[in-house]
């Protein structure tokens, strides 16, 4: 049995760093590309987030069987922080740490192991905490260095391959309980729609251009209106920016939060806080934008201050 891989883009013996958490996608991943395309030089990159009682165990596990299949294995483990986002911490130390490796090896492409129904579960989240027009397009498969070979292939092709062939895995018990939302949904409403509307997945990830195209369109207008009404010193034009419908505000503000602090806007909610203060707010008042920094108000414009 063969799994389906898009490995097209990728040329002839590039060096491969390869995001291996031990689990069933990655494992299958690795194993994959070893039959499929031996010319690759791979590099596993393992990140023990230390969150769990066998995180250890799982970093033993996925040591051992890289050194079984002749892979070199990078190896980090972070030290989790007090407070905050924590999803949103181990995600970022993950792809900061890969990041780091293939400048170290350098390396040609990042691999992570996302599947069709990943893709779609993280869609149906967005779309069900509310999101806009981004979170509907969904996983890109390729953004500068990264590159997901199985975002085109199902969960279920994944797991026919995985047995077919043996291959061994560590089980994630957050992925069984269905106190976390992914696993909710996974295990309770999509199978629902699926029974409605079959091949929901593979009918919704036909549409991603469409979502994607239309993204651009509103990331390009915005950028537009913020060359001509944005400044770094004198900050943004309130009454030029009341007048955009609020797809068009919303983009700004998203680009703008991203351009001052290298991150995603938190929630829908603080992204409304900030387009109701920009259009409302008297002058000398502010807002809580990031870390220490606020954005204070006066009559023509709202700017970045400390």
């Amino acid at each position: 049995m063969k799994l389906q891989l898009d490995l097209k883009p990728v040329p002839k013996e590039s060096t491969v760093i390869v995001g291996v958490s031990g689990g069933r996608d990655s494992m299958t991943l690795v194993h994959a590309l070893l039959k499929q395309r031996p010319d690759l030089k791979l590099i596993a990159a393992h990140v023990n987030h230390g969150l769990r009682p066998d995180a250890d165990e799982d970093a033993d596990f996925t040591l051992g069987m890289m050194q079984r299949w002749e892979i070199p294995c990078e190896m980090f483990k972070p030290r989790p922080p007090e407070e905050g986002n924590i999803e949103e911490w181990g995600r970022n130390k993950r792809y900061e740490y890969f990041e780091k490796l293939l400048k170290k090896h350098k390396a040609d492409f990042i691999f992570t192991a996302h599947h069709q129904d990943d893709d779609f579960e993280s869609m149906m989240l967005h779309f069900l905490r509310g999101t806009r027009v981004k979170g509907l397009c969904g996983m890109a498969q390729t953004r500068d260095h990264l590159f997901r070979p199985m975002l085109y292939t199902s969960r279920a092709e994944v797991n026919a391959y995985t047995e077919a062939h043996q291959i061994p895995y560590r089980n994630d018990p957050m992925n069984e309980d269905d106190r976390f939302a992914r696993s909710f949904l996974r295990h309770k409403i999509i199978p629902v729609l699926n029974h409605v509307y079959p091949g929901l997945a593979e009918r919704w990830q036909a549409q991603k251009d469409y979502w994607s195209e239309l993204q651009e369109m509103l990331e390009g207008s915005a950028r537009s209106f913020m060359n001509e009404f944005l400044d770094a010193k004198d900050g943004l034009h309130r009454v030029a920016f009341t007048r955009l419908p609020f797809p068009l505000r919303a983009t700004v503000l998203e680009l703008w939060f991203r351009d001052t602090t290298g991150e995603r806007i938190p929630d829908s909610a603080t992204l409304e806080r900030w387009d109701t203060a920009i259009r409302t707010l008297e002058p000398r008042k502010k807002t809580e934008w990031h870390g220490k920094r606020f954005l204070t108000m006066s009559k023509e414009r709202a700017k970045l201050n400390k």
